[in-house]
C-alpha cells in the first residue's frame, strides 16, 4: 500500500476530518464532529482505508461530518453477547442510512466477498431497519492505486430494491462509485485508455481470493458437472482476452455489465449473454484458429442448461475490472494471472481415468534433469535459435508453461553470462526476450502442444496468453488436437508450422516429423483405444494394433524428435517391468539411448490415482547408431536361429529318441560341441558346476529354460524379427553397453490429499531460501545432483 500517497491526499484536504494520521505508529484521530466510536489506535490497513474515505466523503462528495457515524454496534442473538459492528454509516438529515459501508483493506477486498456482503451488510442493514431507520445503499468498499492515482473500488447495492442477499445474488446488479450529495449511484463503463480503464496492478492475494470466490459460487451447491463449469469459465476468459485484444483507445469494453444512463437499471441476462457469445465466437477464429463458419456458429460460450445466466453475470462482474492481457506483468511479479488460472484448473477440472496433472515439483525436476538450460544456451550460441519443444498430450499445459518460463529465465537471467558475445547471438536474444513485457513471445515459434480434450485445449490457450503468449501452436480437439494423428491434420491458418513436416526415415518404417529438440510430457496411462481408432493407427505406427496409449505416445516421440533430441516423461511403472510391455522396452532400447530412470513414490499422483510411476529420460539415436543396432541385431538373430534349430534337435535326440543321423544340423556333432551349443543358448543360466555335466544331463537340468529360449516372441516379431528377443537383446546390449542412472526417491516435496497439500522432504532436488532449485552442486545428495552429471550428446 502506498501510504505516502494517502498521507499526501489527507494533508491536502480543506476540511480536516482526519486530524492525526500517523500510519507508521498505527495512530489516527478523526474530527469530533463525527459520531460513534472514537478511534485513536489501530492494527490493520483497513483503518487507512477508513481515513481516506472519510476525507473523501466530506471534502469531495459533499457529506456533512455530523451525519457520519463510525462502528455502530448491533445486538444479535440471545443472550445478546454477539455485537457486530458496521464500519461507516452516512445518514441523511432525517437520520436514515443513505450509505451503509463495510470497509476492507485492498489485499482483503476479494476475500470471502459474498459472505461479507451477506453477513456484514444485508444482515446488519436489516437490524438498522428494525430500529425504524431506512437504508438506501449497501457498500463494500476499498481503494486501489493505479498510476499514482487513488481510485474507489466498491460494490454498491440498492437495498430498497434488494432487501435480502438471496434476492440480490440471483441478479447481482450493483453500482461501483460512491454517489455525491445523496445522488444516484452510478456504474460507469470501462473504456480502453479512458479515465476508467481496466486494472493492471494486482497482487497474488487479490487473485487468490477472487479464484476462491469464483470456485465457491460457480462450483457451489452441486447440480452442475464440474468440468462443464470449468469449460464455461475457460471460454469466458477466452472471450475476455479477445475483448482486450481487439479494442481501440476510446472504445468501451464488451466484457462488462452495463447500466442505464441514470444507473437505476441494468441490462438483461439475455443481452449480456448475446454480447459475450459474439466475443467468444470471434475468439474462436482469432485465438483458436477455427475457420469453419458452421463450427463457429454452432459454438456457445456457455451451455445454458448447465451454466445459468445468473452465474454468467456473476463471473463477468467478478473479473470485468481486471486486465487479463495488460495485467500479466503486474507490479507484484510475473505470471500471477497464470498462477491464478492454474489454480482454477487444479481446483476445477475433474481428472479422469488415465489423465492426471503433474505436480510442479516433478515438472521442474524433468526440466532441470533434461538440462534444458544447457541445451538452450548451446542452441542460441551456435545456431541463434531456441530448442523446439512439444508436448503431444498437453493436458492442462503445465509442461508448456513451465518450459516457456524456464527457458526465458535461463537465457535472460540465470545463465546470461554464458551467452556468446557475438553480435548475431546478442541480437537474437534482444529480438526474442526484450522488452520485458513481451519476453515470452519467442514461444510462438518454438513451443508446440496438442490436446484432444477441447476444454483442456482451450484452457491451454488461455493459460499461455496469461503467461505471456505462445499459444499459436496449440492444436485443440479431436479433429486436430489428437496427439496420435497424422501430421497433416495439425493445420494452422497462418505462420510457420513445424508440426506438419514429414519425411521417410530409412531406419524406421513409418513417416516421421523429426523437427523437435525436446519433449516433456505425461501421456495418458492405460487408456485402451477402440477398434476403429486402432485400425486407423496401423498406417501411422508400428504398434498401432496394440491399443495401449502410453506406448503409442512413446513411438510418437521417436517420430517427433530430431536425432539427439531428448525426452523426459512420466510413465507407469508397468512399462518397465511387465511382459505385456516388452515390445515397447525393446523399441526404446533400439531407437533411444536411455539416460536415466527415476522411480517415484506411490503418493506422487494421489489423491487422483495411486498408480506407481517412474520418470524416463532418453535421447533419440542418430541413423548411424540405429544402423549399428540393426547390424548387431541381425548378427545375433542369425546366431539364435542357428542355436534354436540345433538345441531343439539335441533335446529331441535325448528325450524323444529321434535318430541323430536324420537331423543334419547335429548329426556330426561331438559331445563337447553339443555342450558348447547348449551352454551358449543357456548363457544366462549356466553355472560353473555345470562344466561336469554331460550334454544329456544339461538338457535334463535345463529342459524348461531351453523350451522357453527356443520360443519365438510373437508380440515383438513385427518390429524385431521372428526370434527370441531377450536372448538376442542380451547380446546386443552386451556390445552396446552404457551407463544408465537409476534411482528411487521416497519423497517428492509434497503429499496431496483431498483436504489439501502438505509439505514433505524433497529427494528430487534441493532449493535455496527463495524456493529456487539449486543446480550443479558439489554435493551428490538429491536425484538432480546426479542427473546434472549426465552427459547428453
Amino acid at each position: 500500500m502506498n501510504v505516502i500517497l494517502i498521507k499526501k491526499y489527507l494533508s491536502s484536504q480543506k476540511t480536516k476530518i482526519v486530524e492525526i494520521f500517523d500510519f507508521e505508529n498505527k495512530k489516527v484521530k478523526y474530527s469530533e464532529k463525527i459520531k460513534g466510536w472514537k478511534i485513536d489506535k489501530f492494527k490493520g490497513d483497513e483503518e487507512i482505508v477508513r481515513a481516506y474515505i472519510l476525507a473523501k466523503l466530506v471534502n469531495k462528495l459533499g457529506y456533512k461530518p455530523e451525519n457520519i457515524e463510525l462502528e455502530k454496534v448491533y445486538d444479535i442473538g440471545r443472550p445478546k453477547v454477539n455485537k457486530p459492528r458496521i464500519d461507516i454509516i452516512v445518514r441523511d438529515d432525517k437520520g436514515n442510512a443513505f450509505l451503509y459501508i463495510e470497509l476492507k483493506s485492498p489485499q482483503d477486498y476479494e476475500k470471502d466477498k459474498d459472505e461479507v456482503i451477506e453477513k456484514q451488510l444485508f444482515n446488519l442493514a436489516s437490524q438498522e431497519q428494525g430500529q425504524g431507520k431506512k437504508v438506501k445503499y449497501l457498500a463494500l468498499y476499498t481503494f486501489e492505486i493505479i498510476n499514482e492515482e487513488i481510485k474507489d473500488k466498491c460494490i454498491l447495492i440498492d437495498y430498497e430494491k434488494f432487501t435480502s442477499f438471496e434476492k440480490w445474488k440471483e441478479v447481482r446488479d450493483f453500482a461501483d462509485e460512491l454517489p455525491e450529495r445523496y445522488g444516484k449511484a452510478q456504474k460507469d463503463p470501462y473504456v480502453k485508455g479512458g479515465e476508467k480503464d481496466l486494472e493492471i496492478n494486482f497482487s497474488h492475494n487479490q487473485l487468490d481470493s477472487l479464484r476462491k470466490n469464483l470456485h465457491n459460487v460457480l462450483w457451489g451447491g452441486g447440480g452442475t458437472d464440474d468440468n462443464e463449469v470449468f469449460a464455461s469459465l475457460t471460454r469466458l476468459m477466452l472471450a475476455k482476452i479477445q475483448d482486450e485484444g481487439e479494442k481501440r483507445n476510446g472504445e468501451k469494453y464488451d466484457f462488462q455489465i452495463f447500466s442505464s444512463h441514470d444507473g437505476e437499471s441494468f441490462e438483461s441476462h439475455e443481452e449480456i449473454y448475446q454480447r459475450i457469445n459474439e466475443l467468444y465466437r470471434r475468439a474462436l477464429g482469432n485465438i483458436l484458429n477455427i475457420t469453419n463458419k458452421n463450427e463457429v456458429s454452432e459454438s456457445f460460450v456457455i451451455s445454458r442448461s448447465k451454466f445459468s445466466l445468473s452465474k454468467l453475470k456473476y463471473t463477468i462482474a467478478e473479473i470485468e475490472s481486471y486486465s487479463f492481457v495488460g495485467g500479466k506483468n503486474s507490479f507484484d511479479g510475473k505470471d500471477i494471472l497464470g498462477d491464478f488460472f492454474e489454480g482454477i484448473i487444479c481446483d476445477g477440472f475433474k481428472q479422469n481415468k488415465g489423465q492426471f496433472f503433474t505436480h510442479i515439483n516433478v515438472v521442474k525436476f524433468l526440466l532441470w534433469g533434461l538440462q534444458i538450460d544447457k541445451l538452450a544456451i548451446d542452441c542460441v550460441n551456435k545456431e541463434q535459435r531456441l530448442p523446439y519443444m512439444i508436448d503431444p498430450s498437453a493436458g492442462s499445459g503445465t509442461f508448456l508453461i513451465e518450459y516457456m518460463k524456464f527457458v526465458t529465465n535461463a537465457i535472460k537471467r540465470i545463465f546470461s553470462d554464458k551467452l556468446d558475445s557475438a553480435r548475431n547471438t546478442q541480437m537474437f536474444v534482444k529480438n526474442n526476450f526484450y522488452p520485458d513485457d513481451t519476453e515470452n513471445r519467442w514461444a510462438d515459434k518454438y513451443i508446440y502442444g496438442t490436446e484432444i480434450n477441447p476444454d483442456l485445449g482451450t484452457s491451454i490457450k488461455v493459460n499461455m496468453v496469461l503467461h505471456g503468449d505462445g499459444s499459436a501452436n496449440i492444436f485443440v480437439g479431436s479433429d486436430k488436437g489428437d496427439g496420435l494423428s497424422r501430421f497433416g491434420k495439425y493445420v494452422k491458418t497462418t505462420g510457420e508450422n513445424t508440426l506438419t513436416n514429414t519425411f521417410e526415415d530409412k531406419t524406421y518404417p513409418k513417416p516421421v516429423n523429426g523437427s523437435f529438440d525436446v519433449i516433456v510430457t505425461n501421456p495418458p496411462f492405460s487408456v485402451s483405444l477402440d477398434k476403429d481408432t486402432a485400425e486407423n493407427l496401423r498406417n501411422i505406427f508400428i504398434f498401432g494394433e496394440k491399443k495401449n496409449s502410453e506406448n503409442l505416445f512413446m513411438e510418437r516421440w521417436y517420430q517427433l524428435l530430431r536425432p539427439n533430441g531428448r525426452f523426459g516423461a512420466v510413465l507407469p511403472e508397468s512399462v518397465f517391468d511387465t511382459t505385456e510391455n516388452k515390445y515397447i522396452r525393446l523399441f526404446i532400447y533400439k531407437y533411444f539411448k536411455v539416460k536415466a530412470v527415476v522411480s517415484l513414490p506411490q503418493i506422487t499422483f494421489e489423491p487422483f490415482t495411486s498408480t506407481k510411476t517412474s520418470l524416463l529420460f532418453a535421447q533419440k539415436k542418430t541413423k548411424a547408431e540405429i544402423d549399428v543396432w540393426d547390424e548387431l541385431w541381425r548378427k545375433y538373430s542369425n546366431e539364435w536361429n542357428s542355436l534354436k534349430t540345433r538345441c531343439e534337435n539335441i533335446v529331441a535326440v535325448y528325450f524323444e529318441e529321434k535318430d541323430r543321423k536324420k537331423l543334419p544340423s547335429i548329426k556330426d556333432l561331438k559331445e563337447k560341441e553339443e555342450k558348447e551349443i547348449l551352454s551358449r543358448m543357456l548363457k544366462n543360466y549356466i553355472e560353473p558346476s555345470d562344466e561336469k555335466l554331460s550334454a544329456k544331463e544339461l538338457v535334463k537340468k535345463y529342459a524348461g529354460e531351453l523350451k522357453d529360449l527356443c520360443k519365438y516372441d510373437n508380440d515383438t516379431k513385427d518390429a524385431f524379427g521372428f526370434v527370441n528377443t531377450w536372448w538376442v537383446f542380451g547380446e546386443v546390449a552386451r556390445v552396446l553397453n552404457y551407463k544408465i542412472f537409476m534411482a528411487e526417491v521416497g519423497n517428492v516435496g509434497y503429499k496431496r490429499t483431498k483436504r489439501g497439500e502438505k509439505p514433505m522432504p524433497n529427494e528430487l532436488y534441493a532449493i535455496n531460501d527463495k524456493g529456487e532449485v539449486v543446480v550443479d552442486r558439489k554435493e551428490l545428495e538429491t536425484a538432480l545432483d546426479y542427473m546434472r552429471k549426465i552427459e547428453w550428446d
